[in-house]
Protein backbone atom coordinates (compact mmCIF):
# COMPACT_ATOMS: atom_id res chain seq x y z
CA UNK A 1 0.00 0.00 0.00
CA UNK A 2 1.57 3.20 -1.03
CA UNK A 3 1.51 6.04 1.80
CA UNK A 4 -0.17 9.13 1.13
CA UNK A 5 1.92 12.23 0.33
CA UNK A 6 2.09 15.02 2.56
CA UNK A 7 1.09 18.80 1.82
CA UNK A 8 3.66 21.03 2.89
CA UNK A 9 2.70 23.24 5.38
CA UNK A 10 5.77 25.36 6.09
CA UNK A 11 9.07 25.95 5.39
CA UNK A 12 12.58 26.43 7.82
CA UNK A 13 14.51 29.06 7.27
CA UNK A 14 18.53 29.05 9.24
CA UNK A 15 17.09 30.91 12.29
CA UNK A 16 14.28 28.04 13.08
CA UNK A 17 16.60 25.52 12.57
CA UNK A 18 18.82 27.02 15.43
CA UNK A 19 15.92 27.42 17.83
CA UNK A 20 14.68 23.96 17.06
CA UNK A 21 18.17 22.96 17.66
CA UNK A 22 18.31 24.72 21.08
CA UNK A 23 15.24 23.84 22.30
CA UNK A 24 12.71 26.53 21.23
CA UNK A 25 9.15 25.16 22.49
CA UNK A 26 7.77 27.12 19.44
CA UNK A 27 9.21 25.48 16.54
CA UNK A 28 9.02 21.77 17.86
CA UNK A 29 5.54 22.32 19.12
CA UNK A 30 5.17 23.68 15.20
CA UNK A 31 6.68 20.77 13.86
CA UNK A 32 4.36 18.25 15.53
CA UNK A 33 1.39 19.85 14.76
CA UNK A 34 2.41 19.88 11.13
CA UNK A 35 2.98 16.01 11.68
CA UNK A 36 -0.47 15.32 14.07
CA UNK A 37 -2.34 16.81 11.07
CA UNK A 38 -0.12 14.36 8.24
CA UNK A 39 1.79 17.92 6.92
CA UNK A 40 4.94 18.31 5.69
CA UNK A 41 7.87 20.99 6.61
CA UNK A 42 10.61 21.78 3.95
CA UNK A 43 14.27 22.46 5.44
CA UNK A 44 16.25 23.99 2.59
CA UNK A 45 19.77 22.55 2.34
CA UNK A 46 21.30 26.14 2.25
CA UNK A 47 19.33 26.63 5.53
CA UNK A 48 20.63 23.38 7.02
CA UNK A 49 24.10 24.46 6.54
CA UNK A 50 23.69 27.77 7.85
CA UNK A 51 22.22 26.45 10.55
CA UNK A 52 25.19 23.99 11.32
CA UNK A 53 27.88 26.47 10.56
CA UNK A 54 25.86 28.63 13.53
CA UNK A 55 26.17 26.43 15.30
CA UNK A 56 29.63 24.99 15.29
CA UNK A 57 28.30 22.07 14.64
CA UNK A 58 27.93 21.45 18.57
CA UNK A 59 24.59 19.87 17.96
CA UNK A 60 24.41 17.32 14.98
CA UNK A 61 23.02 15.07 16.65
CA UNK A 62 19.93 16.99 16.87
CA UNK A 63 19.96 18.25 13.35
CA UNK A 64 19.90 14.66 12.36
CA UNK A 65 16.78 13.94 14.46
CA UNK A 66 15.52 16.82 12.69
CA UNK A 67 16.74 15.49 9.13
CA UNK A 68 15.68 11.94 9.91
CA UNK A 69 11.75 13.47 10.96
CA UNK A 70 9.12 12.05 8.88
CA UNK A 71 7.34 15.37 8.52
CA UNK A 72 10.58 17.36 7.50
CA UNK A 73 12.19 16.84 3.98
CA UNK A 74 15.43 18.32 3.05
CA UNK A 75 15.23 20.22 -0.12
CA UNK A 76 18.17 21.78 -2.37
CA UNK A 77 17.32 24.31 -4.48
CA UNK A 78 16.66 23.74 -8.34
CA UNK A 79 19.74 24.67 -10.36
CA UNK A 80 16.90 26.35 -13.00
CA UNK A 81 15.77 28.99 -10.36
CA UNK A 82 19.38 30.40 -9.64
CA UNK A 83 17.97 33.90 -11.41
CA UNK A 84 14.98 34.17 -8.71
CA UNK A 85 17.58 32.82 -6.26
CA UNK A 86 20.38 35.45 -7.07
CA UNK A 87 17.40 38.15 -6.86
CA UNK A 88 16.06 36.60 -3.96
CA UNK A 89 19.20 37.20 -2.15
CA UNK A 90 19.77 40.80 -2.90
CA UNK A 91 16.24 41.74 -1.48
CA UNK A 92 16.97 39.21 1.57
CA UNK A 93 20.46 39.35 2.12
CA UNK A 94 21.46 36.20 2.47
CA UNK A 95 21.08 32.40 0.09
CA UNK A 96 19.61 30.72 3.03
CA UNK A 97 16.89 33.27 3.09
CA UNK A 98 16.22 33.56 -1.02
CA UNK A 99 16.11 29.50 -0.77
CA UNK A 100 13.71 29.25 1.86
CA UNK A 101 11.48 32.27 0.35
CA UNK A 102 11.99 30.85 -2.75
CA UNK A 103 10.37 27.25 -1.32
CA UNK A 104 7.69 29.16 0.31
CA UNK A 105 6.83 31.17 -2.64
CA UNK A 106 6.47 27.78 -4.72
CA UNK A 107 4.77 26.00 -1.90
CA UNK A 108 2.14 28.98 -1.20
CA UNK A 109 3.52 28.87 2.46
CA UNK A 110 4.82 30.62 5.23
CA UNK A 111 8.74 30.48 6.27
CA UNK A 112 9.19 30.15 9.90
CA UNK A 113 11.50 32.71 10.87
CA UNK A 114 13.31 34.06 14.42
CA UNK A 115 12.78 37.66 12.39
CA UNK A 116 10.05 38.16 10.05
CA UNK A 117 11.53 41.53 9.30
CA UNK A 118 14.35 39.67 7.38
CA UNK A 119 11.41 39.05 4.65
CA UNK A 120 9.84 42.18 4.26
CA UNK A 121 10.99 42.86 0.85
CA UNK A 122 9.08 39.60 -0.50
CA UNK A 123 5.51 39.53 -0.53
CA UNK A 124 5.66 42.92 1.60
CA UNK A 125 6.19 39.87 4.59
CA UNK A 126 3.63 37.96 4.39
CA UNK A 127 5.41 34.93 3.85
CA UNK A 128 7.18 35.05 7.27
CA UNK A 129 5.91 33.66 10.35
CA UNK A 130 7.79 34.66 13.57
CA UNK A 131 8.00 32.50 16.29
CA UNK A 132 8.84 33.21 19.91
CA UNK A 133 11.91 32.17 21.78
Amino acid sequence: MTEKKRAVRLVLDASAVVGWVRGSVAVGELIAEIDDEYGAVILPLPCLVEAAHSTGMLQQAHLEILIGHRAVTLLADDPADWLALTTLRGILGSPDRASAAMLALDAGVDVLTRDASWYAGVAGGRIALQFDR
